[in-house]
């Protein structure tokens, strides 16, 4: 795992770590605004919660891409991503409110906030396993 980190860590370009998510994030807000009848998957009672952890956790590993590719510390970005990522959840709840067709929801903010909470540890973690590594060596 810490030939992943490392991966993940090392700033690539703005192709690779701005690009992705500014299109991940507009698909997001995208589908998150569009009238929508059922979602895609396997139906199960929580679906709706799941899609949103993996949405936005997603987002929050993208994002954290973006932040160091602009010079921020590995553990800043990744805590940085996390609270943008809440914040953007928060946002489309809200936007969703305007609509006649989608519903604000405190559980979906809840669930996006879990997902990125998640993607923040896995980024610690893998930062960890870097980290170690190095010593290591």
């Amino acid at each position: 795992m810490g030939a992943l980190g490392r991966a993940w860590q090392k700033p690539r370009g703005v192709v690779l770590d701005v690009v992705p998510a500014l299109l991940y994030c507009a698909v997001l807000f995208w589908a998150g605004l569009i009238p929508l009848k059922s979602l895609p998957g396997p139906d199960f009672e929580l679906a709706d919660k799941a899609w949103h952890l993996l949405a936005f956790g997603g987002l929050a590993g993208l994002l954290s891409r973006v932040l160091r590719h602009f010079g921020r510390s590995v553990l800043a970005a990744a805590r940085d991503a996390a609270l943008v990522a809440t914040a953007l959840g928060g946002l489309l709840e809200v936007l969703q409110s305007f609509t006649s067709y989608r519903s604000a929801d405190w559980a979906d903010f809840l669930a996006d906030s879990m997902g990125t909470a998640l993607a923040y540890a896995a980024l610690r973690g893998l930062h960890a396993a870097a980290t170690s590594q190095k010593g290591l060596a």
